[in-house]
């Protein structure tokens, strides 16, 4: 069954995540002007909503804090790194294993990123972050 974008962000906030939400309109088009990145629907709405996720072990980059976790400041990094391979991607997670990042286009595909290869995922940015919080 697929889920709304509200009973999703509902899902995530009753998991016991920690969130820094909601974010306002103002700080979400600052970010895009930053990275030159249209965020996708999914990912746009979580962010809103929710700013960060961090359960357990997984983090979810967004918006609502400064340093590692925010989105910005990631992907402008990894950017520089991947000598252009990330230009028209955020990256939303590091699985802080073997350089692996997750990352997401501007059409809401969720790629995994390595040594400059891109996996494609198969889903929304909503559905990649519903698997790794919530399972």
């Amino acid at each position: 069954m697929v889920q709304s974008m509200e009973q999703i962000k509902d899902q995530i906030k009753q998991s016991g995540a920690m969130t820094k939400g909601p974010i306002t309109e103002d700080v979400i088009v600052e970010a895009e002007k930053k990275l030159g990145f249209k965020f996708p629907k999914s990912y746009r709405e979580i962010i809103k909503a929710l700013g960060v996720i961090s359960s357990d072990s997984e983090e979810i980059f967004g918006l609502g804090v400064e340093g590692y976790l925010n989105v910005v400041e990631t992907t402008l990094d990894e950017r520089q790194l991947s000598n252009g391979n990330l230009n028209g991607f955020v990256v939303i997670q590091n699985l802080g294993m073997e350089g692996v990042l997750i990352v997401v286009d501007e059409k809401d595909n969720v790629y995994e990123y390595a040594n400059g290869k891109f996996k494609n995922l198969d889903c929304s940015p909503a559905e990649y972050i519903i698997r790794e919080i919530l399972v």
